[in-house]
């Protein structure tokens, strides 16, 4: 099976979060299990900078309103050997940023991500000719979008299937009716029963509609957004009506990078059965940030965006009743400039207990994995989390809410039985928070218990390939009920 994937970010070579690391490993992972999987992507500078890439097409255009948007299609390989055709367009896509630059989004976002995804389109079924076109999050909303309402394409994608699928329900790709016409389809298409969302046009929708299935990124993220408004963002009612046709697939985690045995950026390699060297790590990291060598303390890592999202503000309220708890709390965080703000000033009031670190840095993302004992992550939503995964295969115990798709990776540690690899807390709330660090530091008392704790992360299975199975699978139900061949 032939299977194009469009997206907006790809790991390691343009990146902001967990999309990208999607992106990353699930087409080797397709390649693995016998399939042909191809990437379309923008040409970022942060791309042509690092990888070599042969001129494929050129001479294109998109007319894209009053004026022809111009662009060329090149070649390269992403580090799994997977093809990885870049759409070059030098105004929209040779910047310094993905979607902004110091901290202020692109003006022209919905302008380029609705190029890129009729670029990646076009491309695909001159270059690929997929059996799947599989589109990621708002970025390429454009694609499924345009493969069933342009009239030219969807002649060519008529024996392809397309699927869309929602990372975070939380952005749309909303703009004004102005901006309709940059697809290029006809005006029927903007209405309640398309792309029309409260007199506003809306991308995401148009691809939920317009796609022969959806996903999303974990089984439990899937129910909550049809059942909770508050999570649903407004799309409930529309996700609702595909029926079966909405799935839920957990991610998985790229054990090729996340790997404490093969751990280049770490202090010590280790491994379930050798695994002395995760305590070289908890040294290496306090004494990178200057804290006191308190190894009765166990060490709570977080690497997050600053956001409320992320439940950052939850720690905030909280933060008196943590630090009274015997730990020290090690932040690698960016976003909100009041939350980074408040995080600096308690790191000054309790020098021997927290570091934060306010910038992304991938070396120091494996080193505070590596050298944690445990990893907060107080989420109000999170649709899938790869971090809390990550966590797992590095031994370090996840403290989450139960939402998304850390309900389906992380289950409450019972002593008394040995089971379970994580602490677990329900409500979001500060106190419920509280009491799930509290259990973890409890546990971390009783080193048999902290033992068998450690071998339960270090059991959590969650392989690409895995997933993988799971889509196509899902790809051939979806074809044959379309009665593609």
């Amino acid at each position: 099976m032939k299977i194009a994937i469009v997206a907006a970010e790809v790991a390691p070579h343009a990146k902001t979060g967990g999309l990208a690391d999607v992106i990353g490993a699930l087409p080797a992972a397709f390649k693995r299990i016998g399939h042909q999987p191809s990437l379309i992507v923008p040409g970022y500078k942060s791309i042509l900078q690092k990888v070599e890439a042969k001129p494929l097409l050129s001479g294109l255009s998109i007319p894209m309103g009053d004026i022809d948007e111009p662009f060329s299609v090149s070649l390269a390989h992403d580090r799994q050997g997977v093809p990885m055709y870049l759409i070059e367009h030098p105004g929209f896509f040779e910047r310094d940023g993905i979607y902004g630059e110091r901290g202020a989004d692109y003006p022209d976002n919905l302008r380029r991500f609705i190029f890129f995804g009729r670029a990646a389109a076009f491309a695909a079924a001159e270059i690929i000719g997929p059996d799947v076109i599989h589109a990621h999050d708002w970025h390429a909303s454009a694609t499924p979008i345009v493969v069933r309402a342009d009239a030219a394409l969807r002649q060519k994608y008529r024996d392809a299937l397309s699927i869309f699928t929602i990372h975070n329900l939380a952005f749309q790709g909303v703009g004004d009716p102005a901006d309709f016409p940059l697809l290029g389809i006809d005006a029927s298409y903007f209405s309640m029963n398309f792309l029309e969302f409260y007199a506003r046009m809306n991308l995401m929708k148009g691809a939920i509609v317009l796609a022969d299935g959806v996903s999303t990124v974990s089984p439990t993220y899937a129910r909550e957004v049809v059942n909770d408004p508050e999570l649903g963002f407004a799309l409930e009612g529309v996700l609702a009506q595909k029926k079966a046709n909405f799935v839920g697939i957990l991610n998985g985690a790229d054990y090729n990078e996340w790997d404490p045995a093969k751990d280049r950026d770490i202090a010590a390699t280790y491994t379930p059965q050798k695994p002395d060297g995760k305590r070289k790590c908890s040294r290496a990291l306090r004494e990178m940030l200057k804290l006191p060598n308190r190894e009765e303390w166990p060490i709570v890592g977080m690497v997050t965006r600053m956001t409320e999202q992320k439940g950052v503000d939850l720690l905030r309220d909280a933060i008196e009743p943590v630090m009274e708890l015997d730990l020290q709390l090690v932040m690698l965080a960016s976003g909100d400039a009041a939350l980074a703000k408040f995080f600096k000033a308690a790191e000054q009031k309790y020098p021997d207990q927290i570091r934060v670190i306010l910038e992304f840095d991938n070396v120091k993302a494996h080193q505070i994995q590596a050298g944690s004992d445990a990893f907060l992550m107080p989420s109000r939503f999170e649709p899938c989390g790869l971090t809390q995964m990550y966590a797992l295969r590095y031994g370090s115990a996840p403290i989450v809410r139960a939402t998304g798709g850390l309900r389906d990776t992380v289950s409450e540690f019972d002593a008394a039985s040995g089971t379970g690899n994580g602490f677990v807390f329900e409500k979001f709330e500060a106190a419920e928070m509280v009491a799930a660090l509290s259990r973890a530091v409890a546990t971390f008392r009783n080193r048999e218990g902290w033992r068998r704790l450690m071998a339960n992360c270090f059991a959590a299975d969650f392989s690409w390939e895995a997933a993988a199975h799971k889509y196509v699978d899902w790809f051939a139900r979806l074809r044959k009920e379309r009665g593609f061949g």
